[in-house]
């Protein structure tokens, strides 16, 4: 804009040297010309300038790590008015990894066909596009408006799932954990999940689960109900070791929900407090990996186990599952 006025100017000041210099009626003509331009273009954009509105959207607003996906940025004005140019700075953030990524743009033209930019989907993340610094120019580029800050448009990366495999039970044998609320229950007692061992009455199998595992899964009488599974991970590793906790994090999930078993997520937050959420179905998971996804990384050196009673959830048993990059899950 600054380039722009300084032409203007120029131009103004060899329209004045034009009129004292010329005895004829051009050279007034001209020097009043370029004093009404500047004006004539504010007239004619205010109303545009005014009444546009820019509006930030994804093509897709939930993609895997890695997947294409594109921001849309449009310029709404109102039919029949002026068209306005408009000037801008973008911000990209991913609170996950803490990523974050400006650039100035300049849009024009009404509303026609959005500009796109590519989103960075090479890490898991609830990522987010706001706007600042909007203004719209008039048609010369010597006037601006400033307008309000469109609300900001999210793209959630989900992260890979991994293998999805059964979790093991807390007492060390590699059975199939069922859930407190929805165990199978005959003549007043529970039935808990593991896997067929030979000499198990085929009556006992669950061949509804045996056919999801692809392997065969029985019903075994317990007296107590099992520990609710609570999945850990911690936040100090690098952008890469977290898109593989993420990915064994979802297989996990995956997993114990094809069990129909309730489970809960602990992961450290942004301030270094434990966050907790519960997980009972598809939506509450979503919900979870959203809640993670969109959480910012803790204080440098904070981690689970050196937080007092961590692993406490309203007095009810737990069996923990840890989960590490490049490392075996271990369970406590």
């Amino acid at each position: 804009m600054v380039y722009r006025r300084l032409i203007c100017l120029a131009v103004l000041l060899a329209a004045f040297v034009l009129q004292i210099t010329s005895d004829s009626y051009l050279g007034q003509f001209v020097f009043a010309l370029a004093l009404a331009l500047p004006a004539l273009s504010l007239l004619l954009s205010l109303p545009g300038m005014l009444r546009a509105r820019l509006a930030l959207s994804s093509d897709r607003p939930r993609v895997l790590r890695g997947e294409a996906a594109d921001w849309q940025m449009r310029l709404e004005v109102p039919a029949g008015l002026p068209l306005a140019r408009l000037s801008l700075r973008v911000t990209e953030r991913n609170p996950f990894t803490g990523a974050v990524w400006r650039r100035s743009l300049t849009l024009s033209g009404g509303e026609g066909e959005p500009v796109l930019l590519a989103a960075a989907t090479d890490h898991c993340g609830l990522l987010e596009l706001s706007a600042d610094r909007v203004r719209v120019l008039d048609y010369l580029g010597l006037f601006s408006l400033r307008r309000p800050a469109p609300e900001p448009a999210h793209i959630l990366v989900a992260p890979v799932c991994g293998e999805v495999r059964p979790v093991p039970q807390p007492e060390g044998g590699f059975s199939h954990i069922s859930p407190a609320g929805t165990a199978r229950k005959g003549s007043g007692e529970d039935y808990d999940l593991r896997e067929y061992r030979p000499g198990d009455p085929m009556r006992a199998v669950h061949w509804k689960l045996s056919s999801k595992w692809d392997e065969l899964i029985v019903r075994e009488r317990t007296e107590s109900p099992s520990p609710l599974p609570l999945l850990t991970f911690d936040r100090d590793g690098t952008a890469e070791d977290q898109d593989q906790i993420m990915d064994k994090l979802e297989a996990r999930c995956r997993s114990l929900l094809t069990a129909q078993r309730p489970f809960a997520v602990l992961w450290p937050g942004g301030d270094g407090k434990p966050l907790l959420r519960r997980v009972g179905d598809e939506k509450e998971l979503e919900d979870c990996l959203t809640a993670v996804l969109s959480s910012p990384p803790p204080p440098a050196g904070v981690r689970l186990d050196a937080l007092p009673k961590l692993i406490e959830l309203a007095g009810e048993p737990v069996f923990r599952l840890h989960l590490a990059a490049g490392e075996e899950d271990s369970y406590g």
